[in-house]
């Protein structure tokens, strides 16, 4: 997948989602590495959504993983936990704030 591939799913599946349930501000920056390199920022503030394709050196977390495990994420090929205990996905962070906000995000 490209970069722009890969922002643009992520975008419509962040918007797409109702995440009335999180009530805590966070933001994130998604690293893609590899010959396709990007930063994708996500944030909740206030109740809003925020998505944008650039980097943003105040995120609560920062993600990184290639391309290549993205698509497989999103194949549905590779758990994510599981990605991440093998180190296909590194996070540098407040981990614990994204993984109890990720359980929400993912049941809503």
């Amino acid at each position: 997948m490209t970069f722009e591939e890969i922002y643009e799913n992520v975008k419509n599946t962040f918007l797409a989602k109702n995440v009335s349930n999180i009530d805590t501000n966070f933001s994130a920056v998604v690293h893609i590495t590899g010959k396709d390199e990007g930063y994708i920022y996500i944030a909740f503030v206030d109740g809003q959504k925020i998505i944008e394709p650039v980097k943003h050196n105040s995120a609560n977390i920062v993600v990184s993983l290639s391309s290549e495990t993205f698509e497989q994420l999103v194949k549905k090929q590779i758990d994510p936990f599981k990605a991440f205990t093998i180190g296909k996905i590194k996070a540098k962070g407040n981990v614990f704030l994204a993984l109890s906000l990720y359980k929400k995000y993912k049941n809503s």
